[in-house]
């Protein structure tokens, strides 16, 4: 099994300087920010020549060493020293250095959304020198076209086997493709996989649109892999994709059309074209690939070939890029294992016909489960993903798209317990828990996942009986058949025994410091008091500090803020102080979207500790936001992102009217004091009163350059996950004390 990568970000954004002149500028990187002008080295009637002799690959020698290697070596070089000079190329090299001091891979995001008539050059094929090799030639070096887009898509949690719908199309009335001979070479690539049931693959023949359509509706996939034709409608300025009618002959569908059959899909989560020209698009509009059409549409991913590519080149590619996702690489790294298994066959150039187009930060669109849990224990069914404007990745997956933090990891959520334990107080330290990157909020719809799978003993100590290998390639280790089933006994017993003991308000010490076991923090304390909302501390003075200090979306950027909490009849009361020596004012256009700048945010909810571990939103659950605003002092209000309880998500809010806040600046910072009546929440029809408990997360966000650049969110609770924002039961929790 591949090893499972962790990157820092590379950010680099070109544009147009005017005069035939670009800019490229690192917006974000380990050593900082950097920018350089530049003019192209080939243009017009030389850079089509360069992409027609490495496209060329059905004749010629396909070797190491072939006359094609050397004309990408010399263009790569050529492109990488144009690009990369000056400070962008110093911050590069340092950056690298950096990556490799944290043990860490250098993932370099390609923006080329401003500078569409750049996005045909083949970027795959940059050499730098000072390495001796091409970029993407390494897992520690991918290169992805990163399309930042107002949604981000968080992973979708999967319970192998990871599906695979191969839509099959060649019309009679275009030149025939040996279908067969394709769908026999990608089966058989992937029959390890399909063997050991993490990968099923389902050919769908003489695929018309409407067919496609149905067959998505029958089962859930989770990728989408074209075998046709695909080209570039000059006079209609959009990709396409050669479908099949009912007669059989050729139905040509658009990127935007199939897009928007595809939207709807949450599972689905990638697309490969292995069709001519699925990534070539207009000059003009960054979108009008079919490629680039099916990102803006939701895709997460879609990986499409810029040139034609060889069968047996293909039949490699598809083998290593499956089994890497399916041991639960986040996609770029799956293709840069993908890469090297194609230049390792001894083929020159065909290791940069694929383009990975990516909507995801940290790339990665799956969580797959372990593979090795006993097919006799209850396992997940993948359900839809979230569809957050963000970083949803909805996920509010104030998504998007996982930076330099590692890569999101599945949380482990306790077993159910039979009955709940009766509310009990809630203990008080300060929370210290160690970061588990994740994807944030966001608002917008947001699919509950499933339950996470029932914890079981590692692969080198079960793997007969009837569990699945799990991926690993390792020899099985040789056990008796009714090991497994005493095995997953002790586990429930033990998840059971270990529930008891963590849940809130079971601890016979609540406060710390007592015999026994000590449970994780799980809870907040408002003390009763009515501040007065004027941006000042002093009333606040003998309150509870807590502090969102983990990194659970985005990059690290070590802010933080110290909340305390009050309460009275009429309302709950909020302070924050953050840290962050960087401000950017939050979007006061789009309330909604202020966790993209600076904010502090929270959930709230009804009672979540008797919750069953699947249970979803309640109509009560909100995510509540206050941006920094662009002057300070200023009063605000805080905006409302309410639970839709039918699909599950947190859908975008407005400020309402009821509440009070005020924003002012401290030092190093800037403070958020907030009023939130209990009338607006809907928590408390019959009043409040002492003791009661309630769900809570408290978040705070950290912007970039400009108030719509999300870059991290940080959380008092390390589950703050995506997925877990709409499953209130992994909610920390907050008790109102006289």
């Amino acid at each position: 099994m591949p090893r499972v990568p962790d990157y820092l970000d590379f950010d680099l954004e070109l544009t147009d300087a005017g005069d035939g002149g670009y800019t490229a500028r690192v917006l974000a990187s380990p050593k900082g920010e950097a920018s350089a002008d530049f003019r192209m080295p080939f243009v017009g009637p030389d850079l089509e020549n360069v992409i027609l002799k490495l496209g060329r690959t059905r004749s010629g020698v396909r070797a190491l060493g072939s006359p094609q290697q050397d004309l990408a070596r010399s263009f790569g070089t050529q492109l990488y020293d144009t690009v990369f000079a000056g400070e962008v190329g110093t911050c590069f090299r340092r950056s690298l250095d950096e990556a490799d001091e944290q043990g860490k891979g250098l993932r370099i995001k390609l923006r080329l959304t401003d500078v569409p008539s750049l996005a045909d050059i083949p970027w795959e094929y940059l050499y730098a020198a000072g390495l001796g090799r091409f970029i993407v030639l390494s897992e520690s070096t991918p290169i992805v076209r990163y399309l930042d887009l107002p949604r981000e898509v968080p992973p979708l949690t999967v319970a192998p086997p990871l599906r695979i719908l191969l839509a099959v199309c060649s019309p009679t009335n275009l030149a025939q493709l040996d279908t067969d001979a394709e769908v026999a070479r990608v089966t058989a690539s992937l029959r390890g996989l399909v063997d050991r049931k993490v990968v099923v693959v389902d050919p769908l023949p003489h695929a018309t649109l409407a067919g496609l359509r149905q067959a998505l509706n029958d089962d859930d996939y989770h990728v989408l892999h074209f075998i046709g034709h695909g080209g570039f409608d000059p006079k209609a300025g959009d990709g396409v994709l050669a479908f099949e009618d009912a007669d059989h002959l050729a139905h040509l569908v658009s990127g935007p059309d199939l897009g928007t059959l595809l939207h709807d899909v949450r599972t689905l989560r990638l697309a490969v074209l292995n069709a001519c020209e699925g990534a070539r698009q207009s000059p003009t509009d960054p979108f009008s690939g079919v490629a680039q059409c099916l990102v803006r549409q939701g895709l997460p991913a879609v990986v499409a070939m810029q040139f034609e590519i060889t069968d047996a080149a293909a039949t490699s590619l598809s083998a290593e890029f499956y089994e890497a996702l399916a041991d639960g690489l986040p996609i770029d790294a799956a293709l840069a294992h993908a890469r090297m298994g194609v230049f390792a066959s001894d083929n020159d150039v065909e290791w940069g016909t694929p383009v990975l187009y990516l909507r995801a930060r940290d790339g990665r669109i799956f969580d797959v489960a372990n593979t090795s849990a006993s097919p006799d224990l209850p396992q997940p069914e993948p359900l839809p993903p979230e569809l957050t404007p963000t970083e949803p990745t909805p996920t509010v997956v104030v998504g998007p798209p996982p930076g330099p933090a590692p890569g999101p990891a599945p949380t482990p959520v306790p077993l159910p317990v039979p009955t709940p334990p009766p509310p009990a107080p809630v203990p008080t330290p300060v929370p210290t828990p160690a970061p588990v990157p994740a994807p944030g909020p966001t608002p917008g719809p947001t699919p509950t996942p499933p339950p996470a799978p029932t914890p079981t003993p590692s692969t080198d100590q079960v793997r007969e009986g009837g569990i699945p290998d799990g991926g690993s390639r390792s020899a099985k280790a040789r056990h008796p058949a009714f090991l497994p089933g005493i095995i997953a006994a002790v586990i429930v017993v033990l998840g059971v025994i270990g529930t008891l003991l963590l849940r809130p308000g079971t601890d016979p010490n609540p406060g710390g410091g007592g015999p026994g076991p000590q449970p994780v923090f799980t809870g907040f304390v408002a003390q009763r008091g009515t501040p007065v909302i004027d941006g000042q501390a002093n009333e606040w003075a003998s309150a509870v500090p807590y502090v969102s200090d983990v990194l659970v979306a985005g990059k690290a950027t070590k802010i933080k803020a110290t909340w305390s909490l009050m309460w009275d009849e009429q309302a709950l009361y909020l302070i924050a102080d953050v840290a962050d020596p960087n401000l950017m004012p939050a979007d006061q256009t789009s309330p909604d979207q202020q966790w993209r700048g600076d904010s502090a945010s929270f959930e709230l909810g009804a009672d979540p500790r008797g919750l069953a571990t699947d249970a979803g939103l309640r109509a009560t659950d909100a995510h509540y936001i206050v941006g920094l605003t662009p002057t300070t002092p200023a009063r605000a209000k805080i905006v409302i992102n309410r639970a839709n309880v039918t699909k599950n998500t947190i859908d975008a809010g407005r400020p309402h009217a009821e509440t009070d806040a005020v924003v002012a600046l401290i030092p190093g910072g800037y403070r958020v004091e907030m009023r939130l009546p209990w009338a607006v929440t809907g928590l408390a029809p019959s009043g409040v009163t002492a003791g009661q408990v309630f769900g809570m997360n408290l978040n705070v966000s950290d912007a970039g350059t400009s108030p719509k650049e999300f870059v991290a969110m940080y959380s008092s609770n390390r589950s703050r996950t995506g997925a877990n924002q709409v499953r209130p039961v992994e909610w920390q929790v907050v008790q109102l004390r006289a």
